[in-house]
Parts: C-alpha cells; structure tokens; sequence
C-alpha cells in the first residue's frame, strides 16, 4: 500500500484540492436533484401498480381497496418525503445522499412486496445500487446494503412470500441474494474510486490554467504601466520637437516651400522637396489616395491627416500633418502646415492595442477552458462507457466463437447454451445494444461542442491582413460571442438579432476586438447593477443594413454612465473598474479602431438606472480617402 508523505502540501495541491472538492460538491447536488425525480416517479409507479394488480379485496360480496393500494400511497409517500425535504434542506450534504440510499432500497423492498415478490422486481435492487454510483462517494452504498440485506433477512423469516413470492423458500436464497448484491458493491466501488482519481486529474490542469490566467494577467497590467510611462515621457519629448513647416499648391500637389528640419529627419535636400511629383511618389501606396484630397479636406478649416513617407534611407516615417487652407498673397488657395514625426506614437499604439488583446486573451482562458471541460468530460464518461461494453462484448463473442466450433463438430451441449444465455443476461445485452449508440452519439456530440468553441476562438484570434478585406460581420460577431461567454453568462442573457448584411471591407480581427470590449464593459456594467440579488440582466445585440452603412447596436441594462464622466469614456486609461479587473484602454480602443483605422463612428445612448446602448456604424466600403478629421 502507498504510503501517503508526511511533508505539508503545496499550494498547489490544496487548490487542486479544493476545486476537485467545489466540483464534487455540485455534481452531488446535482445527483440529489434527479433522485427527487426518481422519489416520485417511485411513488407513481408504486401507486398504479398496486391498483393494475391488486385493486381492491372481497369480503362475501363487500368489496374493498386492497391493502397494497394504501401501502402504496401512504407508506411510499412516506418513505420518498423525507429524501426530497432534505434535497431541498441540505442538498449536497452526506445524510441528504445517505437518506437517498436508504429509502431508495426501503422502494426496492416496497416494489417486491407490491408485486409478491416477483423475480423481475428485485432487480430493482441493482438498478438503484448503481444510480447511488452516481454520487461517486462508494459510502452511500453501506446503508444501502445494510438495508437490503436486513429486509431480505427479516422478512425471509416473518413473510417469505412477500420476498421471495413462496411460503417455505429454501434456506440458502437469502444468501444468494446477499451475494449478488455485495458482488455489485464490489463493481461499484470500483467504478467510483476510478472516477473519482479521474476527476481529480481534471482538476490539476483547471487550476494550472487558472495559475497561468493570473500569471498573463499580471504581466498585462506590468506592461500596461510601462507602456503608459513610455507614452508620457514620449509626450513630454514631443512637445520640445522641431516641427518641419511647409506649404503646398493643391492643384499642382507640389511644395513650394519646406523647411530645412525636413532634411535632417528624413535625409532629402530642399531642393528635391520642391520637386514635381515628390509628395506622391514618395508616399506609401496605401495612403496616396489622400493626398489629392487635402485641399477638400481643410475647406472648413484646420485639418489633420496622418500618412507615411518614404525616408532617404528607405524606411518609412509616419506624419502627422495639420493642415490650413489658406490665400497667398495673389489671393490664391495654398495649403499650409506642420509636419510631425509620430513613428514612435504610431508603434505605441500599435504595442497598447496588443497589450490589450493581450489582456482579452487571458481573461477568457480560464472561461473557455470552462466551457471545454464540460463537453470533454462528458465525451470520456461515454467513451469509457463504450469502452467497457467493448470488452464485455469482446468475451461474449468469444463464448459464441466456441459455440460455432461445437456446432460444426456436432458436439453442442445443453450447458454451452445456458453459460451463453446466462452471460447475455449478466451483461444485459440488450441494454448495452441500444445504449451504445446513444453513448457514441453524445461523445459527436460533446466534440462537436468542443469544434465550435475552438472554431470562435480561431476566428477571434486570426491576425487580420495588411489590407482590409471584406468580412461577413454577423458570423464575426457570433464568434466573438462564444469565447467570451464566460464573462457575461453569469450575469446577463445575450439576444442577437442579426440582420441581413453586406460582406463588409474591414479589419475583420480589429471589429472583433472592439465588440468584444463593448460587450465586456456592459457585462461589468450588469454585474455592478444587479450585485447582491438573483436576476440576470440582458445584452442585446442588434445588426443592420442602412445605406452604405452598416450599424452594430450593443445594448445592456447596466445602471448607465454618470453624466460628470460622459465625455470621459473614450479617453485612454480612464476606468471607473477597480484596479485589475480593467486598464482603462477598451473604449479607447474601440473607438480608434472603428473612427480612425475605418471611418466609422462610435456613439452612445445612457439612461442613469436603465442602461446604455452603443452604436457602430462603419462603411461598407471604406477608403481612407473619404476620411475628414
């Protein structure tokens, strides 16, 4: 035998511990709810099988109820009333299941009774050792045992025709009997000592999730910090930055005038930068359609507009220019403006958005680890099922494979065919036949579930393309849904009503992002609001065609925005959260994600104690052309 270490367990272990004890906890919680089912329908059945049977008695020509129909409705009313108070008083409890078990044999004495003692309704006895397995504590089976064998015993001597269905059985039935049942136990608590190492085992790799999720968590916000001081201090620097001025004919798109700071940021001479077709070729590719546009950009006043441009050395610089539309001395429209250097603020964003994908990845780990547990186990529990019948049916097979031999040598015995028949009603054949099916069924259909849930997250985590292409935003919006819902089931129910869309050209990756911190933000919003009580609130989210827009309206019943924080919510960092539960970056980036990277708009309705809703509206067909600050 193992000896089990003196030294004091990690804290690992006590976690591992803990949560295989919580998960133990609500599956026998759980078994006690179906033996409420199981304690009436008893009851039921009890009741029409005494009056199918034994429905009444004569006297002479008096007749009256039969004795088993009172039997039946008061003494099995009595017996499944205490187990059903307790499941409702102390569900989950060790005398609520021990209770369970004993009035679950006290109904396979009952049934026997009822029914004189018929061999079929001992087999009750069987049946209900193996739902108490359910439990997985091998305990129950004791008062269980100890009850069947004291009424097989007791009433074997006092009425031996109410169990056995004869007046004088023989002596060693009540043995017999025994055996049986104590045979089962063994099986039985077999099958729960396994089950209970493999649900242990499951619980090791939840709580290493959980370890890695605060982990990753951790690290986050480590270098959410960090990257905020980089872009404080970035700021500060900027503000003592030389600015390269210039000016611009809008017809021609030339420069007619540049300052001398352009060369020593980005190596030309002047002179090139005044140059005929200078601005076009040397701007990227992706952003030269803007450049025609300036002009019609700042005619209703300042401007600015973000592009890259080709250094001397062959890098690119991202700018940031503000732009006027102004007359020259000639009376003459001219385009003035500063250019900035923001390669460093663009890379910035680019690192906080991560951080913050980041973030959303660690946070639903632990959920969609969740979510795949349960299909999983519940694919093994069925495979192990299949498993076993395999094996029983291998032995079978094997019986019938010497049967066929002795046929063909003409040497088939009488006791050949009983060992067979008596192996076919062991294992109940026919049970089996019709179970397994049912068994390889649900195993499709838990990894079914499993191949939806790693479909969302694949799509989800897919990095989108340099450049946009057209997406079908409903079945992105579905996908976002799944993997997070282990953030918003607990607290709210999501409806979805999809309308008919076009495919449209976008970040597929970016709109899943900014949904998903939209829909994370209302399901923080719905747990603050409904703290403290039972009810769920709801999520809706609503999607339509209008025009050459399409709309995404994301809805909660949350208890609203405040109105001395209203224009406030988009600004990066600001969070009303508690610290680590958010940073502040969410609608930040959501809203640069769908107003400066596509065009679109993001806007917000809120009622204080009624909710909010916010609404996407993004271009079909967006180019950055169209783009007016």
């Amino acid at each position: 035998m193992r000896q089990q270490s003196s030294e004091p367990k990690s804290d690992f272990d006590v976690r591992v511990e803990r949560l295989f004890q919580q998960n133990m906890n609500a599956h026998r919680v759980r078994a006690d709810r179906v033996f409420v089912y199981v304690m009436a329908g008893q009851w039921i059945f009890g009741i029409i099988l005494a009056l199918v049977l034994s429905p009444s008695t004569w006297a002479g020509k008096v007749q009256t109820t039969h004795v088993h129909v009172y039997t039946a409705v008061f003494l099995g009313g009595l017996i499944s009333a205490l187990p059903i108070a307790l499941t409702f008083l102390r569900p989950g409890a060790p005398v609520t299941r021990h209770t369970i078990a004993v009035a679950q044999m006290l109904w396979s004495a009952l049934l026997i009774h009822l029914t004189g003692g018929r061999i079929e309704t001992h087999f009750h006895v069987f049946g209900s050792l193996a739902f108490l397995a359910f439990y997985y504590d091998w305990m129950v089976l004791i008062p269980a045992t100890v009850t069947v064998a004291a009424d097989h015993f007791f009433r074997g001597l006092l009425w031996p025709e109410s169990v056995y269905g004869i007046t004088n059985p023989e002596w060693w039935r009540f043995l017999e009997h025994a055996f049986w049942v104590v045979f089962e136990d063994i099986v039985l608590i077999m099958y729960v000592l396994r089950g209970l190492e493999q649900s242990r085992a499951i619980s090791r790799p939840q709580v290493e999730l959980e370890i890695l999720n605060t982990s990753i968590e951790h690290q986050v916000q480590e270098r959410t910090r960090e990257l905020a001081a980089s872009r404080e201090q970035y700021r500060s620097l900027l503000e003592t930055t030389l600015a390269v001025p210039w000016e611009l004919d809008p017809d021609l798109v030339r420069f007619t005038y540049v300052g001398p700071q352009a060369e020593g940021s980005f190596g030309y001479p002047a002179n090139d930068w005044l140059g005929d077709g200078f601005l076009i070729d040397h701007v990227h590719s992706d952003d030269r359609s803007l450049i025609p546009n300036l002009g019609k950009m700042a005619q209703n006043g300042k401007a600015e507009v973000e592009f890259r441009l080709r250094a001397q050395e062959g890098h690119w610089i991202w700018v940031r220019n503000i732009i006027n539309l102004v007359n020259d001395a000639n009376g003459k429209p001219v385009l003035r403006g500063i250019m900035l250097d923001i390669t460093e603020r663009r890379t910035l964003e680019t690192e906080l958005a991560q951080a913050q994908k980041l973030e959303s990845v660690g946070r639903l780990a632990s959920g969609v680890a969740h979510e795949i547990n349960t299909p999983i186990q519940f694919v093994g529990d069925s495979v192990h099922f299949v498993r076993d019948t395999v094996k029983d049916l291998s032995g079978l097979l094997g019986k019938y494979q010497t049967l066929n031999e002795s046929f063909s040598s003409g040497k088939v015995s009488a006791q050949m065919m009983a060992e067979i028949a008596e192996e076919e009603q062991d294992m109940d054949l026919p049970f089996l036949l019709e179970e397994t099916p049912k068994a390889l069924d649900r195993a499709l259909e838990g990894l079914d579930r499993v191949a939806v849930i790693v479909r969302s997250m694949k799509e989800f985590a897919h990095p989108d393309q340099k450049e946009k292409t057209a997406a079908n935003l409903n079945q992105a919006i579905a996908s976002t849904l799944t993997i997070a819902s282990n953030e918003y089931k607990y607290v709210a129910e999501v409806e979805t009503d999809f309308g008919e869309l076009p495919l449209v050209r976008c970040h597929v990756g970016e709109i899943n992002q900014a949904v998903l911190n939209i829909v994370v933000n209302a399901a923080h919003a719905i747990a603050d609001s409904i703290k403290g009580s039972d009810t769920k609130g709801q999520i809706r989210l609503k999607t339509r065609h209008d025009g050459n827009q399409v709309v995404i309206a994301i809805a909660d019943t949350g208890g609203g925005i405040p109105d001395d924080i209203r224009d406030k919510i988009f600004d990066p960092f600001f969070t009303t959260k508690e610290v680590g539960r958010g940073t502040g970056q969410g609608l930040a980036i959501a809203r640069s994600v769908v107003v400066d990277k596509h065009g679109g708009t993001l806007e917000f309705h809120t009622e204080v104690g009624q909710g909010t809703t916010f609404f996407i509206r993004l271009p079909i067909d967006f180019k950055p052309s169209e783009a007016v600050a």
